[in-house]
């Protein structure tokens, strides 16, 4: 509910402040007095458009602020803005700039218009929010259906859900097909790299051992004479060996003498014996040397590969782990197309199901809802008004398959025809009226503000609107502007509108407190004037 409203510097206003009560609270005045000012402020401070002609005193600034005070149901319906019991929302307007905030934070517009919906319905003779709006039928069909089947919102949130999923994965699977035709490429290009890396069967340390292998082959003749050439001088009777047995000879005759020789025997004949292995292995190495061209083309035919590879890959064994990570995941791409085909097949016929699930619901409340709406316009005297909710199929979105409008006709002659067309500002206000009657126990929206609900309307209409507003206000918070003397009695709080004409002219409000006060302001309303019979006439209304 809006708690209170702070106006300074705005159109006739010079600074205001308002406290509001829960319930039905009237706006009275003399026409032309600033009562729809009052509402203007409001309206602004929710985000309508306005100009910086509504600055009072050009030299500063105008400002209104309201304070909403939320209940526990509220708090639970905008869960979403994450809000503490109270809001303060402020619009600030300059000659160059306008500051919109919710609780001291900056805004823009939009975040104000979007909070606005779920807080306030302003009805006047040129604005009608949420109830005329189509786009928000649906909301309030769906908010009925829920109040008189427990299984509506359950259904509705899986709907939602698996809604969402399809959009996602659609989303996904729309995005692969856009690669695929790159991606089947790209496995052909990846495919073809590996295939001439692993069809060249190259292993660790490959490269190295050619170039070692090579540089025997190309060298044979120049071994095999130094290595036979060490072995000859080795082993030939005349050769050192020869020479290193006599010597062992005459060292181990010398160490018989003294003992100390030993070990000195003991290291030469090591050596000796190393000597002797040289010597067989040299010989072997040599006899075993022979020229293979063969080999060595072979050789030259495989380094010339690797190299090749080398100059295109960089690093062979890398860039195949590179291309293999690649590849896997690219086909993985392609096997999560699948999936996502299946999953999309299956939450389409899962929202196919709900969808209709949720839209017989929706056609069985229409009916009821109607009724109910049209017993509600017989008694705020539009006897022959007929009103239908129309449901029409179409292609499923958040909401389901149905697209839902609201259709009234207040005279025999008219068909049905869009809420938004009916043309008497009296019945449109009657008409809203009645509709907020029906929804005030599931509407998600704590304050209604009537612009001369009274409009067009006079005796019996005003007295069965005047019942109309009394019980909407026991659910909800309820403005009016008003001229009927009847509507405004009802009224849990009066504030009397006056405009005085000074050195300025400025609008003045006050609330009226007293029982007199409210007896002679309603008094004025009745004949214009304050005197016995208005008196007693006013008496008579204000009678508990």
């Amino acid at each position: 509910m809006i708690k209170s409203v702070l106006i300074k510097n705005f159109i006739l206003i010079d600074e205001l402040f308002l406290e509001f009560e829960n319930g039905f609270n009237v706006l009275t005045g003399e026409t032309g007095a600033g009562k729809s000012i009052i509402l203007k402020a409001i309206d602004t401070a929710l985000g309508a458009r306005v100009s910086k002609d509504v600055i009072f005193d050009k030299s500063k600034p105008a400002l209104v602020e309201l304070t909403f005070a939320h209940s526990e149901k509220d708090l639970q319906n905008l869960k979403e803005f994450d809000l503490c019991e109270e809001t303060v929302i402020s619009r600030e307007i300059s000659l160059n700039s306008q500051k919109c905030r919710i609780n001291g934070a900056l805004v823009n517009l939009d975040a104000l218009k979007e909070l606005r919906e779920h807080l306030v319905d302003i009805h006047s003779q040129n604005q009608s929010y949420t109830y005329v709006m189509p786009k928000y039928h649906i909301e309030l069909l769906d908010a009925y259906c829920a109040s008189v089947d427990l299984d509506f919102l359950n259904n509705y949130n899986r709907y939602k859900k698996a809604y969402s999923e399809l959009c996602e994965i659609s989303k996904k699977l729309n995005s692969l097909k856009e690669n695929n035709s790159k991606n089947l490429q790209e496995i052909d290009f990846l495919k073809f790299q590996l295939n001439e890396i692993d069809s060249a069967e190259i292993y660790e340390n490959e490269e190295e051992e050619l170039n070692s292998e090579l540089e025997v082959l190309s060298n044979i003749q120049t071994l095999k004479e130094l290595t036979y050439g060490v072995y000859y001088s080795l082993g030939d009777d005349d050769g050192i060996n020869n020479a290193l047995s006599k010597l062992n000879a005459s060292l181990s005759n010398a160490a018989s003498y003294d003992k100390k020789l030993e070990e000195v025997q003991g290291s030469f004949i090591e050596a000796y014996e190393n000597l002797k292995f040289c010597c067989d292995f040299l010989r072997e190495y040599s006899q075993n040397l022979e020229d293979n061209p063969q080999r060595l083309n072979e050789i030259n035919e495989r380094l010339s590969l690797i190299l090749k590879l080398k100059r295109k890959y960089g690093d062979i064994f890398e860039a195949r782990e590179k291309f293999a990570a690649q590849l896997s995941e690219i086909e993985g791409d392609f096997t999560s197309f699948e999936e996502y085909e299946k999953k999309e097949k299956e939450l389409t016929i899962k929202i196919q199901e709900l969808s209709k699930e949720l839209s017989s619901v929706r056609k069985k409340c229409a009916l009821d809802l109607s009724e109910l709406i049209v017993s509600e316009l017989r008694k705020l005297e539009l006897s022959k008004a007929e009103f239908e909710i129309q449901i029409k199929e179409k292609t499923p979105d958040n909401n389901g398959i149905d697209d839902v409008e609201f259709l009234i006709t207040t005279n025999v002659s008219s068909s049905l025809a869009p809420l938004a067309r009916v043309a008497s500002g009296g019945e449109i206000s009657r008409v809203m009226l009645a509709i907020k009657t029906v929804f005030a126990q599931v509407d998600m929206i704590s304050s209604i503000i009537f612009d001369e609900i009274d409009t067009g309307i006079s005796g019996k209409a005003s007295n069965a609107v005047a019942d109309a507003i009394s019980n909407l206000s026991k659910s909800i918070q309820v403005f009016a502007i008003t001229h009927q003397p009847i509507i405004a009695a009802r009224a849990n709080a009066h504030f009397l509108v006056t405009k005085t004409q000074d050195e300025v002219t400025k609008v003045c409000v006050k609330k009226l407190e007293n029982n007199n006060e409210k007896l002679e302001a309603i008094a004025a309303l009745a004949s214009g004037e304050v005197n016995s019979i208005s008196m007693s006439f006013a008496k008579e209304l204000l009678k508990p």
